[in-house]
């Protein structure tokens, strides 16, 4: 019977010593009266002890970070106090003995009490030990990048949210509350918050949500109006990105909130004065011909040269309209180029237009409005669109970066010899405004007119 006790000892001190290597947890145990500490070869080599030297209590306080001391020798006191008896887990950061690195510790202790002449007291202190300083630095690292994600989102005055699908149950913050124009410690619900959208909203961004699923996207963003509880009408731009279980199924949208009323009334005011603006200039441009048609009436100007000079200003306030559609932060080539050529199409549509849809910045507008135009006029009255049987082709693709090539071709008309004869039109194409679009090349091929714009963009 005592030998089968004794193989279930060794096999049980087996066990615990195979548990403490795979955990690389090191064994202490320190006898209170003397001071002495019994130190494991693994508990050594994360202090930095050495195998042979004597371990004491004050060489394990010296090992001790001064800053984390105080707090372990107050977490020890109450492990070792009898009416309290702490097995409270501790972390802390130890100075290794032999060189002085930092390293994190994770402790586990459990005092043993005897009762010595009626008195109950601890009379040794044993527990584990566990080097925890690659675990500390990931802990360290995701609180310091939640710690810059909170001041980013601060500075940026966003409001994260999460929404949970299945119960519709919202986690809000402090921030949202602001937002929306509610009490700090308000929790209000999903619901409560749809309700202060602005009519038609709430569909609104259902169906942006709902668009971007169908699209196979998991995020979406939206600018939406809610009317807060003080009444006023405020802008915000949502930011949300759906989350799906391995099954397919979406569990779970997060997002964030930001107050954009400011940028979204300047961008307003912006529009109202640009409008305004391209409303000036409309009249300027009508204006100038009045004055025009008024000063060289009654014969005193070639009436022809008049009709050209009003066309002129026609295509410069075609030009304008372009760019307000785009709050003149630039303008589409293709809507330029339609507009341009649409007085000059005709039910056999005999104009072919191709090329990609691309932006050029707001500088290109005139230059290319009024060469366009010189074109158009040029090939009505002497090239392929002043013959029934001519045509004309305006294409366009890029040609490197920074770079649009841009090919006018007339086929069909009266034959050109030699070289075009540049009039006023034509000198001011290859001579002024190629300048302003980077480069102009006029020739006269057997087909017709062609003309070679090359755009710097």
């Amino acid at each position: 019977m005592r030998r089968l006790t004794d193989n279930r000892l060794e096999e049980s001190s087996l066990k615990l010593r195979l548990a403490l290597r795979a955990a690389r947890m090191g064994v202490w145990d320190w006898t209170i009266d003397t001071g002495e500490m019994n130190y494991s070869p693994r508990a050594r080599e994360i202090y930095g002890f050495t195998p042979d030297e004597a371990v004491t209590i004050d060489k394990v306080r010296g090992a001790t970070h001064p800053e984390d001391l105080p707090r372990t020798s107050a977490l020890a006191k109450l492990a070792l106090n009898p009416s309290i008896r702490s097995r409270e887990p501790y972390e802390y950061r130890v100075l290794r003995a032999d060189n002085g690195q930092e390293r994190w510790l994770l402790a586990h202790g459990e005092a043993i009490f005897e009762e010595i002449e009626g008195v109950t007291r601890a009379t040794r202190y044993l527990g584990t030990i566990e080097d925890i300083t690659s675990r500390k630095a990931t802990e360290l690292a995701l609180q310091e990048s939640e710690r810059r994600k909170r001041l980013a989102l601060e500075g940026a005055r966003m409001a994260v949210w999460e929404l949970d699908l299945a119960t519709d149950a919202l986690t809000s913050s402090a921030e949202l509350n602001r937002i929306y124009g509610l009490p700090a410690d308000s929790h209000p619900t999903v619901e409560e918050l749809r309700n202060f959208y602005a009519p038609g909203e709430r569909e609104r961004i259902q169906e942006i949500g709902m668009r971007a699923i169908a699209e196979g996207r998991s995020d979406f963003e939206a600018e939406y109006r809610i009317r807060r509880p003080d009444g006023k009408i405020v802008w915000l731009l949502l930011r949300a990105e759906v989350v799906s279980d391995e099954d397919g199924r979406m569990t779970r949208v997060i997002g964030v909130v930001m107050d954009i009323d400011e940028r979204k009334r300047s961008e307003e005011s912006q529009k109202i004065l640009m409008r305004e603006l391209a409303h000036r200039v409309k009249n300027s441009l009508s204006v100038v011909q009045s004055i025009a048609t008024q000063s060289f009436r009654g014969g005193r100007a070639d009436p022809a040269a008049l009709n050209t000079f009003r066309n002129r200003l026609v295509a410069l306030a075609d030009a304008n309209e372009v760019l307000l559609n785009k709050d003149w932060s630039g303008f589409r080539l293709r809507e330029l180029v339609d507009r341009i050529v649409a007085p000059y199409r005709d039910p056999h549509d005999r104009i072919e237009v191709s090329g990609p849809d691309l932006d050029l910045p707001a500088r290109l507008n005139v230059p290319l409005a009024l060469t366009l135009h010189e074109l158009c006029t040029n090939a009505s009255k002497y090239g392929a669109l002043s013959s029934p049987a001519g045509k004309l082709s305006v294409r366009w693709e890029k040609s490197g970066e920074g770079e649009i090539d841009l090919l006018w071709v007339e086929q069909g008309g009266p034959p050109i010899e030699g070289q075009p004869a540049k009039g006023f039109g034509l000198r001011l194409i290859s001579e002024i405004l190629s300048v302003e679009l980077g480069a102009v090349e006029l020739s006269a091929a057997e087909p017709g007119l062609r003309c070679r714009i090359k755009l710097l963009v």
